[in-house]
């Protein structure tokens, strides 16, 4: 079975319940068309700390991403919310590459 984590923005909270991502999931739709005929599991459902998070300094940003790197997940999906104007949020790929040097797959695209 393959562990799936989902990266949203912090932002989105406000209007996003994570339905179309466990739609997509569930269906094997979109980004997650790639595990069709496969057994997968959602591990992990966290957002960014937020436009004006210092995170070199944010101790709780530091003990999500240790907590999502513990688990091991296959890949980590980056929702859609993540981009505005088709630009990646600064803050979003600062995560990335953290999840990126720990050998994490990173797949850009949810539903």
């Amino acid at each position: 079975m393959k562990k799936i984590a989902i990266l949203s923005c912090l932002k989105s909270t406000s209007v996003c319940s994570g339905a179309a991502c466990f739609e997509a999931v569930n269906n094997r739709e979109a980004s997650f068309a790639a595990y069709k005929g496969e057994e997968v599991s959602i591990v992990a459902f966290f957002h960014c700390n937020g436009c004006d998070c210092k995170y070199e300094k944010d101790e709780s940003y530091r003990e999500k991403i240790e907590r999502v790197i513990s688990i091991k997940p296959y890949a980590v999906h980056v929702g859609l919310c993540t981009i505005s104007k088709g630009i990646e949020c600064d803050k979003i790929t600062q995560i990335i590459d953290k999840l990126e040097e720990n050998h994490i797959k990173i797949v850009r695209g949810t539903h």
